[in-house]
């Protein structure tokens, strides 16, 4: 690999024009006329890339679709890796290909130097020796799980066509990409668990490292056949299988294993994740030094089967699998005495039976509709304690809610979202949490408080909260979904405001000036509180004067956080748009200045500078002192021209004028009087 430093957060913000929109982390250019369908994986689509600074390098990048989800978090891990055995991401960042609207993320790798072991694999090999298969395959993919593990991450994509032979020599196999699509997406139900593969492919989440080792044990049961037995079925009719026979006796389709790989896929493939062979079981086996024999794990195998709607079941997680997709007429077939004497009859689990029975007891006050839905969720639970999430349809494991929620908005799927809002606010996705062991629910405690903070966001409904706002706290990688950014991918809160300042400098305005998602996006990403920020915009409402005072607060908040130092279209527009606000001012004087200042600091480019003149609570302050003073002086006068014109006034003035005029009269009268005696 190059030694050159890795890519700033700067590198890798939108860049816009001419060529430089194929261009990834400002270095590694992309080749649009140059597929490379042999490399694509899933819905990515691969090109050729060309490096600037290493132009012999055998690169290749990525691109992923625009619902794609890519695992920003264990790129970043990858990256420091260089021990581990894995497709290693050396950079990512956005860019625009012929024939797409919007841009579109593009991670490059370097090239593997050999094909995978195989290109599709429902196909067929050379069968694999055991000692191939120990040596070449199962140590080093081992070591790579081994790094994973000790830092808690997950690979999720292992299967034959994404292991590539490493080395001029193939001594050795090199993990592919696991980075460029949600975890376990693409992964067909053949090398997923049981309760992975019942979830749809958006739900299945980041699992544990059991989940890798049980795809590792499918893949060397492929390699060590050369083939998959049951590559002609469904990945239900596979799955249903796992349930009635269990994963090795499944995925053997009635085959002899090849010889010495008996218990090692056995191990692997244990539908108990406490019995599943892990990294110690396995050091052991490839020293020589492990045999134990593991037991093929069913579930409450019944003696005579459970009928529901149309299907036979003999086992309790079977049956769980069944009522998730029929949550309505599983309700009915609860509420009535089948279920329990089956359970007690053929199952015979008397305590498991007065369990459903308590659960049913709970919630005969919440009868049809959401009752109905919860209790069928906690019967679930109870039948198949590590399955997925179920309500009312929606099948889930409760660690990808966030990516079952971006996968809904993305579709436009409002049931979806709806439903997922729910099994989160009244409890039902909690519940599942506190249905797990002990033990798990410790390991799921950072979860749990997640699962917490997002019922108080559902809570408020206001700019900034709800579903959208669950959707990008819940997806931390997630680039922003509003239409005001005009399809650029914006997955750092640093870069909306120039992204914002180019679309009002092409469109002439902001319209509509701020939406749900923009307000989520800031509210998830930008460091600090904004809440009263939030609570004036909900506040504003329908007016859109102080809506748009709101947003400049919003923005202005952004740019003092992130920057850039100047946005200028955006401020000067913004400028224009509140200058009716001045007429909020009240003083003549106060107001002409303010007038004249909105003038140069929209020139400048600071939405601060501008948020500090048009929201400026000590003017606002200074200003309504003033006013209440001259209202109160005015008040005064009017009270004083009101009682010099009131006729009680005009009386006493009167008659004072009279008793006035008397006495003068009088004094006058005096007056001569002395006179006259005088003379």
């Amino acid at each position: 690999m190059s030694a050159e430093p890795a890519a700033t957060e700067n590198d890798r913000s939108p860049v816009f024009g001419g060529d430089r929109d194929t261009v990834i982390a400002r270095r590694f250019r992309l080749a649009p006329d140059s597929r490379l369908p042999e490399l694509d994986l899933g819905a990515a689509e691969a090109y050729a890339v060309h490096d600037e600074r290493a132009p012999d390098d055998p690169l290749f990048a990525r691109v992923l679709p625009g619902d794609a989800q890519p695992r920003l978090v264990m790129m970043n891990n990858l990256r420091h890796m260089r021990e581990a055995k894995v497709l290693q991401p050396l950079d990512w960042g956005p860019v625009r290909v012929p024939g797409s609207p919007r841009q579109h993320l593009a991670v490059v790798f370097r090239r593997p130097s050999n094909p995978p072991l195989m290109t599709d694999w429902k196909g067929r090999i050379v069968p694999m020796s055991g000692d191939d298969i120990s040596r070449r395959v199962l140590a080093p993919a081992l070591l790579t799980l081994a790094f994973l593990g000790q830092r808690g991450l997950t690979h999720r994509s292992i299967r034959p066509e994404n292991i590539y032979w490493d080395g001029e020599v193939k001594a050795s196999v090199l993990l592919g990409d696991c980075v460029t699509s949600a975890p376990a997406a693409t992964q067909p139900a053949v090398f997923e668990t049981i309760e992975s593969a019942m979830t749809p492919a958006y739900a299945r989440g980041n699992g544990s490292i059991q989940d890798d080792f049980y795809a590792l044990g499918a893949t060397l049961l492929i390699l060590s056949m050369g083939r998959c037995p049951v590559a002609e079925l469904s990945d239900d009719k596979i799955n249903m299988l796992k349930l009635q026979k269990g994963s090795y006796t499944a995925l053997m389709a009635g085959e002899r294993p090849p010889f010495g790989l008996r218990e090692l896929l056995r191990g692997l493939l244990s539908d108990d994740m406490n019995e599943r062979w892990g990294l110690e079981e396995l050091e052991q086996w490839l020293g020589g030094g492990l045999r134990s024999s593991v037991q093929e794990v069913r579930k409450a195998a019944a003696d005579r089967p459970f009928h529901f709607q149309g299907q036979d079941y003999f086992n309790c997680r079977a049956l769980a699998d069944g009522f998730g997709r029929n949550w309505k007429a599983a309700a009915k077939v609860l509420r009535g005495d089948g279920m329990v004497n089956w359970l007690r009859r053929s199952g015979g689990d008397a305590e498991l039976a007065e369990r459903v029975v308590a659960i049913v007891a709970a919630s005969e006050g919440g009868k049809g509709g959401e009752g109905d839905a919860v209790m069928v969720a906690h019967i679930c639970m109870l039948l198949d304690q590590t399955g997925p999430l179920r309500y009312k349809g929606l099948v889930v494991m409760p660690n990808a809610l966030g990516s079952m929620l971006a996968a809904a908005f993305d579709a436009g799927d409002a049931t979806q979202i709806q439903l997922l809002a729910e099994a989160i606010s009244n409890n039902v996705a909690l519940d599942w949490f506190l249905a797990q062991s002990a033990r798990n629910q410790l390991l799921m405690e950072d979860q749990m408080k997640e699962l917490k903070s997002a019922q108080a966001l559902l809570r408020h409904k206001g700019p900034g909260y709800g579903v959208e706002r669950l959707l990008y706290q819940l997806n931390p990688a997630l680039p922003c979904r509003s239409d005001l950014v005009g399809g650029v991918y914006i997955d750092n809160v640093r870069d909306l405001l120039p992204v914002l300042d180019r679309t009002v400098e092409k469109r002439g305005e902001l319209s509509p000036l701020v939406d749900r998602h923009l307000t989520a996006f800031i509210a998830a990403r930008i460091k600090g509180q904004i809440d009263r920020i939030l609570s004036r915009l909900e506040s504003a409402g329908g007016a859109s004067l102080d809506m748009k005072l709101g947003v400049l607060r919003l923005f202005a908040k952004l740019q003092a956080t992130y920057g850039p130092d100047e946005v200028p279209f955006l401020t000067q527009w913004l400028a224009v748009e509140l200058e009716q606000t001045v007429q909020r001012i009240n003083g003549r004087s106060m107001r002409e200045e303010l007038r004249k200042r909105l003038s140069a600091v929209g020139q400048g480019g600071s939405l601060v500078q501008l948020n500090a003149y048009l929201n400026n609570e000590t003017m606002l302050k200074r200003d309504e002192a003033g006013r209440r003073g001259a209202q109160r002086e005015f008040s005064a006068a009017a009270r004083e021209i009101s009682q010099l014109e009131s006729h009680e006034f005009q009386e006493s003035a009167q008659r004072l004028g009279w008793r006035l005029a008397s006495g003068i009269s009088g004094a006058v009268s005096l007056a001569a009087m002395a006179l006259v005696v005088l003379i």
